[in-house]
């Protein structure tokens, strides 16, 4: 959707800002991520469910692991359902909206806000299903290979896959705003959607952190 009360220089300029401050944060995450000194919920959380494998082998908690993934299983499921419902609600809205469009760009950039809004639920949907794979794997592991390390790897990926699932849901909040308000909508919640990443990315306190610092996990 263009906005008919802003010329096409603008539109351009608050698209591209737009691309450039989501972008350019993941880009700085990534950065961040690579320094050893600095950790990430991310990073957290995926050295938290490490630490939770290697408790179950060492205590031969089967019953208890089976349960708990039982809860992230049925969790990650509905999430990656609940994501590929809304894409088709929304491919079928804007299916009537590329049909209408009066013109040939207006048609071109309809579909190529679908197609933005179509990768990132895709992959939204797929990264909480490759996490249910994993930890459906992990499950059978468990009490035949208590000995073994490659659980408490695959735990640590599923966590990244719960994490990618998360980010690219509501990344793609973004070009849905586009689609209904327009590039200035689209960039006011680019901006609050930096704000909000800020938050959910930034280093967890109080929650045992420091524990897990001083065992150089």
């Amino acid at each position: 959707k263009l906005n008919a009360n802003l010329s096409p220089a603008v539109d351009i300029a608050l698209i591209s800002g737009s691309i450039a401050i989501l972008t350019g944060y993941h880009i700085n995450l990534y950065a961040k991520e690579m320094k050893p000194d600095t950790k990430t919920w991310r990073q957290y959380q995926a050295d938290t469910r490490e630490e939770w494998s290697r408790h179950v082998r060492e205590t031969e908690g089967w019953l208890y692991a089976i349960q708990s993934l039982r809860n992230a299983i049925t969790a990650q499921t509905f999430l990656a359902s609940t994501v590929l419902s809304l894409l088709t609600l929304i491919t079928g809205r804007m299916w009537d909206l590329i049909r209408a469009a009066s013109n040939r760009w207006e048609r071109r950039l309809l579909v190529g806000q679908l197609a933005s809004i179509s990768v990132f639920m895709l992959m939204s949907s797929y990264q909480f299903l490759q996490g249910v794979r994993l930890m459906t794997h992990a499950g059978f592991m468990f009490p035949v290979r208590a000995t073994v390390t490659d659980v408490d790897n695959i735990m640590r990926k599923t966590q990244n896959c719960q994490w990618l699932g998360l980010r690219c849901m509501y990344i793609a909040l973004a070009p849905i705003v586009w689609v209904v308000g327009g590039s200035r909508a689209f960039f006011a919640v680019s901006c609050m959607l930096f704000q909000f990443l800020r938050q959910v990315d930034k280093k967890p306190e109080g929650l045992g952190y420091e524990d897990f610092q001083g065992m150089n996990i």
